[in-house]
């Protein structure tokens, strides 16, 4: 699920935005009413989705894309929303990934996360080696040799078919949204690399297979992990249709 702020003085567009982006599944981190304060806190944290108002008041939308440059822990993409046509190509000339007029139509900023979605998999496509620290010296691992990512206690560690762990920086949700269609979330603080999916079994007697605990059977893995009740639907498609 990609992450989001919300950079908006009126507070009823904000709240609007806030609840549209729930129904799309987006984790909203932040709301912001004026700019600096999310300049502030770009600096220190991370996004994935940036929804600025072109109107905002002392710098405006167009002059926080300009800075969020020169400032951002990491560079997020950016939706803007005004009430107006008029900085539509001012926008595209920035690089935003769209730009939706106000009041916020729910298929619009589909199409909006749509075309975010698009740039993050032409970002995974790309990828092909993690980076990691190894006795004190920089080490490539190709990612079709890792079989998944754990997070504990906000670290996230990557572990190998030879049964190798390394720590990783960022978050699980930044591999997830950078390693794309290549991973599945199988629990809040797991993800699977697809081609290492193996199947599904039950740990415990539950008669009741929608109460059972389910584990996922991984590539050179020995115990399986846990999966979440929420994720079996999605895991089970996967292997039907090959991984």
């Amino acid at each position: 699920m990609p992450s989001a702020i919300i950079v908006e003085d009126e507070v009823l567009a904000a709240e609007r935005l806030r609840v549209l982006l729930e129904e799309c599944n987006v984790v909203l981190l932040k709301i912001f009413h004026h700019a600096q304060p999310a300049l502030d806190w770009l600096s220190v944290h991370e996004a994935d989705i940036v929804f600025a108002d072109i109107g905002l008041p002392e710098i405006t939308g167009l002059e926080l894309v300009e800075r969020i440059k020169r400032v951002a822990k990491r560079q997020p993409e950016v939706i803007f929303t005004t009430a107006y046509e008029e900085h539509a190509l001012r926008a595209f000339e920035l690089a935003a990934v769209d730009y939706l007029l106000k009041p916020i139509k729910m298929s619009r900023l589909q199409t909006a996360l749509e075309r975010v979605s698009e740039k993050y998999q032409e970002k995974a496509d790309d990828f092909t080696h993690f980076k990691v620290f190894n006795r004190n010296r920089m080490v490539e691992i190709p990612w079709q040799q890792v079989r998944y990512l754990l997070a504990e206690h906000k670290t996230v560690f990557l572990f190998t078919g030879d049964g190798q762990s390394y720590e990783l920086p960022k978050t699980l949700v930044y591999w997830e949204e950078l390693l794309g269609e290549k991973v599945i979330r199988i629990h809040r603080n797991a993800l699977v690399f697809r081609h290492t999916l193996d199947c599904l079994i039950r740990l415990d007697d539950e008669e009741d297979e929608n109460n059972a605990t389910w584990g996922a059977r991984v590539l050179d893995v020995e115990k399986p992990l846990a999966v979440s009740r929420r994720q079996l639907a999605a895991i089970r498609k996967i292997l039907k249709n090959g991984a």
